[in-house]
């Protein structure tokens, strides 16, 4: 099992004073979900999707108990988050979401994932922000952490901002300004601050199939903005009422797809 490989070389790389990096990806809970016998039953709902949650939740806490014993916990930084949001074509094997859209999607629902940072004596426990994150900027973070932040390729685009001083200052605020949203080849839609702004939307033709029945559309004549803190089901545009933002975010946007003109994207054999 992963589980037993990551404690396995948690109690391996402790013994060396080097900085290291262990990325431990669960299989659950994806799709199809099949409890373990040791948490079938488990969860309140009884279903195998909740049980995978508190297996998952348990295998963190061996984790951390791991790091704690090897004497590394408190020099160690912690991040906890998803990939996507939930695969709706897969419920209820599967999560959920108060969001509009579902995995695969550049609405709410498909991006917006909660994120847990931990790192004991460092981070204050119980703090909570709603400032922006990316993914990404774990790679900068991480780097900046371990003491490479020299070592960060200058020769290539890098989309990861450092938020170490965002996750260690106490009243910490985001160095992330910006977040884009790509599905595959095309540039969907763009956050900053409170607004999101949407040049392609996906379109759901079916429910529970977000991702089986949906197609790719462009908005029509001007973008759709959104005011997530008034909006955050992205469910009425603000459009051009009084509102300075929506030209100057269109104008970031296009500088954000300027940049693959210097930086073209390579072709990785994965197909186009």
């Amino acid at each position: 099992m992963t589980k037993e490989f990551s404690v396995e070389k948690i109690k391996e790389l402790a013994k060396s004073d080097a900085p290291f990096f262990l990325e431990h990806a669960f299989m659950k809970v994806h799709a199809d979900n099949f409890a373990s016998k040791a948490f079938e039953g488990k969860s309140a709902s009884k279903y195998p999707y909740k049980d995978d949650v508190v297996e998952v939740d348990a295998y963190i806490g061996e984790i951390v108990k791991t790091l704690d014993e090897a004497g590394v916990l408190e020099n160690t930084f912690i991040f906890v988050t998803s990939d996507n949001g939930p695969q709706l074509d897969s419920w209820p094997d599967a999560g959920y979401t108060p969001f509009r859209g579902a995995k695969a999607s550049a609405w709410e629902g498909g991006v917006r994932v909660p994120g847990i940072a931990y790192w004991k004596g460092m981070i204050k426990p119980g703090r909570q922000s709603d400032d922006l994150f990316d993914l990404m900027d774990l790679f900068n973070t991480s780097l900046h952490l371990a003491g490479a932040a020299g070592k960060i390729p200058t020769d290539r685009y890098i989309d990861g901002i450092d938020q170490t001083s965002f996750l260690l200052a106490d009243d910490g605020k985001s160095n992330r300004e910006k977040v884009y949203i790509w599905a595959e080849h095309d540039l969907m839609a763009m956050r900053m601050y409170e607004y999101k702004i949407h040049v392609k939307v996906v379109e759901e033709h079916a429910q529970w199939l977000n991702i089986d029945m949906t197609t790719i559309s462009d908005v029509g004549l001007a973008p759709w903005l959104f005011n997530l803190y008034i909006d955050p089901k992205e469910q009425y545009p603000v459009g051009h009422r009084m509102n300075a933002f929506l030209a100057s975010m269109a104008a970031e946007m296009k500088g954000h797809a300027g940049t693959f003109k210097k930086y073209p994207p390579k072709n990785v054999g994965l197909g186009q």
